[in-house]
């Protein structure tokens, strides 16, 4: 087994418990992590402002995965500069702008490190189900405004078995003009092509040095798939997706509310 070099880390679902607290056990086990060198590096769907203050409470400097890979940043020791990023082309962008406004389904659209949607009773469920989950705050407006420009990303939410028909769906018309994936019950995640949790890695190794056998990555749903198959180790929580179980190393006997990602750590990293 290769020694490890980096950590890369989901968040909901797999470093964060369903309180969306970081258990104790996970906290020591990175901060022994990084005082042996290793880079740790949080890994989400989430835009950046929501994942600092995990790093915050984690107490560490990180490397930051977010939007599913659409944008990295280096650990604020290091001023945080951009590693990578790739929008979504405006075109695809358009066209799932159009989609929700006809079917009033909500539609996440992220750019510059800002949370835009449309607002309606409908999409408010579903807002209230994301920022519960995250503590994102929206900006309402007339998506309209939005055509022609190229987010980070997009999600749009629906019920989870609509969710995963629009997957298919999208997949199908779509093919390879857009990297479309599921997370949460209700998310459709929509990046640009190329875009993913793996290809983040990539240019993660690229920047600072290190292959992809010497990365342990720790996931739970599918947008975490593409770095789980990226790197050299990859493990999936107990609680964790079958789709993803599927394609792990290795999956925990802890789940995520207690303190799964230590034992990864522990069994995987630490020397």
């Amino acid at each position: 087994m290769e020694q490890v070099s980096l950590i890369a880390l989901d968040l909901d679902g797999t470093l964060l418990d369903d309180r969306k607290e970081v258990p104790p056990e996970n906290i020591r086990a990175l901060e022994e992590a990084q005082r042996q060198g290793i880079l740790v590096a949080i890994s989400s769907g989430r835009m950046i402002p929501r994942i600092l203050p995990v790093e915050e409470t984690l107490g560490l400097d990180c490397i930051i995965l977010a939007y599913n890979g659409g944008k990295v940043v280096g650990p604020k020791s290091e001023g945080r500069p951009l590693i990578s990023e790739r929008p979504l082309p405006a075109d695809i962008a358009e066209l799932f702008i159009r989609f929700s406004q006809d079917g009033d389904y909500l539609l996440n659209f992220y750019r510059d490190d800002v949370l835009y949607a449309e607002d309606s009773p409908n999409r408010r469920r579903f807002m209230d189900i994301y920022s519960g989950r995250t503590g994102a705050e929206y900006h309402i407006e007339d998506l309209t405004g939005r055509i022609g420009q190229e987010p980070t990303k997009l999600i749009l939410l629906a019920e989870p078995e609509e969710r995963d028909r629009l997957h298919d769906h999208f997949v199908a018309e779509l093919g390879g003009r857009a990297y479309i994936t599921k997370s949460d019950p209700e998310y459709l995640e929509i990046m640009a092509p190329g875009v993913s949790k793996g290809t983040a890695l990539e240019a993660l190794g690229e920047h600072y040095g290190f292959g992809l056998p010497n990365v342990l990555a720790i996931g739970d749903a599918e947008n975490d798939n593409p770095m789980l198959e990226a790197a050299g180790i990859g493990v999936v929580v107990a609680n964790g997706t079958e789709a993803s179980k599927a394609v792990a190393d290795h999956i925990t006997e802890k789940t995520n509310n207690q303190g799964a990602v230590a034992e990864a750590v522990r069994r995987f990293a630490l020397r």
